[in-house]
């Protein structure tokens, strides 16, 4: 026995305290028929995972529990010592009141347990490493927690591998077996990342770590002895794996040089990421695994657009596991692959003048992206369904709606993405229902979702254009009459544009020459505003505009600004109350006219803020709570009643507001006026006995005294993009007492 063993960590068997998806599931026949079906291809040193977690499957099962019982009792029969099945049948023996047996296996796992030997350090090996296949078979991208689920899934393994890193009685094979799953839990980590909202907490850096480490333990995988009787097919799962890596590693970095180990392994006349999945075919040419098949397809798809063999590769991984719960993500990318060769003959009949493709492919994609929602309803599948009903609705070259009913279906879709976990701050989510709406006429509410888009965009890459969608849809509604204090909120998202990407003007530049005239009204904001620098960013779009008017004109402002120096901020701060002399503050339109609480107050939220800061809270705030979640609110500029004082006209709409929001920056904590508001706000919340203050962090201060106990969301580090409209939306929407 090793030394230093009394420190190492000991399991706690079973399945059933893990947190699985299947304690919520009505129906886990479809899981349950996806693990028979593995079982019958991954046989070997998982196979016990596999059978306690089938165990699991048919508990769950309606009248399951006797089959549950057989299958681990039979488990037990060949292997007397695993933990967890004993476990396991403990827990059902428990709830078939079967004491006797339910004690046997109590008193065999703690005799088990206390004891202190290399046999006993591997059986507490194969636990860990069983829960970490349990967890990780578990994760689907429809599962709650799927970050931590997949970590605590890496940590099992990497606890298993540590236990028995020095006991030859470990097979080197079963230990491999180990690594290629690791390696999985690490590939798979990168790929739930991306759509979880917090990526700050996942650094570039530290997401590669984990695939180069994953690429280390893969090449050990590969040298798996052919001969054993399932290394053929740990070596080809292996080879398409390293193949998905190394494509993703050539897209993320151009300076990564493919190991040597590789390059030597593959055929010569091949990229190193096809040469893998050939390689894989070729040493497991009779099993068939439609993994591999998918790995294979998908690469083509995304690196060389050779839709055909993306399509054989994909026909053949659904061929061989046509169920939509076990191979949903291959459906899930031909409905990609059906709609990319829709667009590429609708390329190719613009580029030739022939006429337009049929909408078959659509209708096959739509197929497609039905079977793979029926596998798993993730937001980023739903809302292929509904990218996909809304290519069908429209014309392919006019975007003129052709079906509503497709239409209407397209929006349904995307608004269930939305509502599933992380969906709302998914910023391709929101820029595709953005596109629906903008297709539908709605613009009020497409500029609401392309605005979430831009706030969500963590990476200031991805999704530039989106403000281009912002930006279009307010000024298609300016346009439409539907008043000035559009022009103040166009402003204010180029300026927000401005900080948070490297360059806009190629957006602005699309906006001068749509919307010439009103973006001239942009620029002589702007310059009002004293921002004249972006002013002259947007003025040099107008320099070869097809309206010679709009050219001269923005060239007179232009020349202008050299002459004249822009005007000084008076550096006063009133109360939230007081209007702007310089009238730079457009009042912003009511728009809710019931507020959610009607029965109990006359608005949801009042807004305490400098009016230094009254831009955020006109142009980000109220948009978002207002207009798309449907709040009614109270801010000073719009909703004061003139000829009451100030003091009467504060009191009055914190006693009638569900929630004061409290907009925290070193203007709100230097100004008089919000401090009052401040100790009104807290006054009524004690009062009431609820809490009633949300303090809302928009620039970094010292938080005053009276509201440090109370929790703040914080959208300090980047005012537009890390603002949690969820938090602060559960918190208006929750049900408020009866007012005394």
């Amino acid at each position: 026995m090793a030394e230093g063993s009394n420190v190492l960590p000991v399991p706690k068997p079973g399945f059933f305290h893990l947190d699985l998806f299947v304690k919520d599931t009505k129906d886990v026949s479809p899981w349950y028929d996806e693990l028979k079906a593995r079982l019958d291809q991954e046989t070997g040193p998982m196979e016990s995972a596999m059978t306690n977690l089938l165990g699991v499957f048919a508990f769950y099962k309606l009248r399951g529990q006797g089959e549950a019982r057989q299958l681990l009792e039979g488990l037990i029969q060949k292997d007397e010592n695993n933990l967890n099945a004993i476990a396991n049948i403990q827990f059902i023996y428990g709830h078939l009141m079967r004491a006797k047996d339910e004690m046997a296996c109590r008193d065999r796992l703690q005799e088990l347990l206390s004891e202190d030997s290399d046999a006993a350090r591997v059986r507490n090996a194969r636990c860990f490493a069983e829960q970490g296949y349990a967890l990780a078979f578990d994760v689907r991208d429809d599962s709650k927690d799927m970050v931590s689920k997949i970590k605590s899934a890496i940590r099992l393994f990497e606890t298993a591998l540590s236990l028995v890193c020095t006991i030859d009685a470990m097979t080197v094979q079963e230990c491999l077996v180990w690594k290629f799953y690791l390696s999985k839990c690490y590939w798979r980590l990168d790929q739930v990342i991306k759509h979880v909202q917090d990526k700050a907490l996942f650094a570039q850096g530290d997401k590669l770590k984990g695939l180069i480490y994953a690429q280390t333990l893969l090449i050990e995988v590969t040298q798996l002895d052919p001969c054993w009787k399932h290394g053929r097919f740990y070596i080809a799962r292996a080879w398409a794996l390293l193949g998905s890596l190394e494509s993703k590693f050539r897209r993320q970095s151009e300076s990564y040089e493919t190991p040597v180990y590789i390059i030597k392994g593959i055929p010569q006349t091949e990229e190193s990421h096809i040469g893998c999945f050939i390689k894989a075919v070729k040493i497991n040419p009779h099993i068939e695994d439609s993994e591999i098949y998918r790995r294979f397809g998908h690469m083509y798809l995304v690196h060389e657009h050779l839709y055909e063999k993306a399509r054989q590769m994909l026909d053949k991984s659904i061929e061989i596991m046509p169920g939509s719960a076990s191979n949903w993500v291959a459906y899930y990318i031909r409905s990609i692959l059906n709609i990319k060769q829709y667009d590429e003959l609708k390329k190719q009949s613009s580029s030739t003048g022939g006429s337009l493709p049929s909408k078959q492919l659509l209708k096959m994609a739509k197929t497609d992206a039905i079977a793979s929602c029926d596998g798993a309803a993730t937001p980023f599948n739903i809302c292929q369904l509904g990218k996909v009903c809304h290519r069908l609705a429209i014309h392919p070259v006019t975007q003129v709606v052709e079906d509503w009913d497709e239409l209407g279906d397209a929006l349904d879709h995307f608004a269930l993405a939305l509502q599933l976990e992380d969906g709302f701050t998914n910023p391709e989510i929101q820029a595709a229902r953005g596109q629906c709406l903008e297709v539908a006429k709605e613009h009020e509410k497409a500029a609401e979702s392309y605005k979430r888009a831009v706030e969500n965009d963590v990476d200031n890459t991805s999704y530039i254009w989106n403000l281009y969608g912002v930006l279009k849809n307010l000024l298609t509604l300016h346009g439409n009459g539907h008043g000035e204090h559009y022009i103040a909120e166009i402003a204010f998202w180029i300026n927000e544009g401005f900080k948070k990407y490297a360059d806009i003007t190629p957006v602005l530049r699309n906006c001068a020459f749509k919307f010439g005239s009103q973006m001239i009204q942009v620029c002589q904001y702007l310059i009002d505003c004293d921002n004249s620098q972006l002013a002259e960013i947007c003025l040099k779009c107008f320099r070869r505009h097809n309206n010679s008017a709009c050219r001269k004109r923005a060239a007179s402002i232009q020349s202008n600004l050299l002459k004249e120096d822009a005007p000084e901020a008076s550096g006063i701060d009133g109360p939230s109350s007081e209007h702007s002399e310089q009238g730079t503050h457009v009042k912003v339109p009511v728009i809710v006219e019931k507020p959610r609480h009607g029965q109990e107050f006359k608005y949801d939220f009042f807004v305490s803020h400098s009016n230094k800061d009254a831009d955020w809270v006109n142009y980000a705030l109220l948009p978002a709570l207002e207009v798309d979640m449907r709040f009614k609110g109270c801010v000073a500029d719009r909703d004061f009643l003139p000829g009451k004082s100030v003091f009467d006209n504060i009191i009055h709409s914190i006693e009638n507001s569900y929630k004061t929001l409290l907009i925290l920056t070193p203007n709100f904590v230097t100004s008089e006026w919000c401090k009052y508001e401040t100790e009104q706000a807290l006054m009524e919340s004690l009062k009431s006995k609820s809490g009633r203050v949300i303090p809302i962090m928009l620039h970094e201060c010292d938080v005053p005294a009276s509201v440090r106990t109370i929790t703040y969301l914080d959208v300090s580090h980047d005012a537009i993009g890390s603002y949690d409209w969820l938090k602060l939306k559960k918190a208006l929407e929750q049900i408020p007492s009866t007012k005394d």
